[in-house]
């Protein structure tokens, strides 16, 4: 197990262009996971502040679980609804803060930041629904995260790519060895039996990936499959409305709404007719959200689309 993980750490080395002096670990626990570990493994002193970009369900639950071990400084106040990613002007950075933590990609809100944060800092990244789909410049992260679940293998498999010089001894709380990011270094992450089927599938989509063209053939794939979509809500005359900036709307998750709920639970119902699934919003936010990962083709989105278009065309 240990070698074939080396394999595919390699292959991601590759994709993402990893330096040498970051560190690439399989962890289990997902994402959800890293929301505790990483505050675990990074404070080094009781007067340490961790600056949360709070832009949608997931940066907020990150930083409610970070608030257990530490001061959370959120850089912006936090909405009554999500909407935008706030300007890098509008940010109250907290000077020397531990790290700058934000979520790329908010899957429940539709919301994706256009470019990396620009702080002074370490800045560590939950990348776990837009994970491989645009070229990424590693350097510039402390660590960057992802669940495997949405475009790279089967639930059940986080993985970190982390500098080495932030990984260290020197830490105010107890880390469960499960959790403790130097001693997986030491272990190749194989301190507990790894989910080797998702490594396994991990290394198939890699392979993959990489055949097809890498993360410019992905990011280019990404921006064609969502504005098919985007670009039916802009023209339909607000039959079909998005609330989210165009500047932060979501390559993966395109969030809609129509004129009322029961409109909504009536193309939910004829889009699972032609077995269009998946389509219905988040429960906490309603409306509905077409999900695009890697694995969705070009041709499945088009389905949609025609249905979109037939859908508004048969209601107005």
């Amino acid at each position: 197990k240990q070698w074939y993980q080396r394999r595919v750490r390699a292959l991601l080395r590759v994709l993402l262009e990893i330096p040498e002096d970051y560190k690439v670990l399989w962890l289990a626990g997902g994402a959800t996971g890293l929301f505790s570990a990483l505050p675990l493994n990074l404070l080094k002193s009781e007067d340490d502040v961790l600056d949360y970009i709070v832009t949608g369900t997931w940066s907020k639950n990150a930083a409610k679980e970070a608030e257990k071990y530490a001061k959370v400084n959120y850089v912006v106040p936090i909405p009554s609804d999500f909407t935008e990613v706030p300007s890098f002007e509008k940010m109250n950075f907290t000077p020397a803060a531990r790290y700058i933590y934000y979520c790329d990609n908010e899957t429940v809100n539709g919301i994706e930041f256009p470019q990396t944060v620009n702080a002074e800092g370490t800045i560590i990244c939950d990348m776990s629904s837009n994970f491989l789909t645009r070229p990424v410049e590693v350097s510039k992260y402390g660590a960057i995260f992802a669940g495997v679940q949405k475009n790279l293998a089967p639930a059940g498999l986080g993985v970190l790519i982390i500098k080495e010089d932030i990984i260290s001894d020197e830490r105010i709380h107890q880390v469960p060895k499960i959790w403790d990011f130097k001693l997986q270094v030491g272990g190749n992450s194989c301190l507990n039996t790894p989910n080797v089927f998702s490594i396994y599938v991990t290394n198939l989509v890699l392979k993959h990936n990489i055949k097809m063209g890498g993360l410019k053939y992905l990011h280019e794939l990404s921006y064609k499959k969502s504005s098919t979509l985007y670009d039916i809500i802009d023209d339909s005359n607000g039959f079909y409305t998005c609330k989210i900036t165009k500047d932060a709307r979501s390559r993966m998750n395109i969030t809609f709404n129509l004129a009322s709920k029961e409109l909504e639970a009536e193309f939910v119902k004829q889009a699972a007719d032609l077995n269009i699934v998946g389509v219905k919003g988040h429960r906490s936010v309603g409306g509905i959200r077409a999900s695009v990962y890697n694995a969705v083709t070009l041709e499945s989105v088009q389905l949609l689309a025609n249905f979109m278009n037939s859908f508004m065309k048969n209601h107005l």
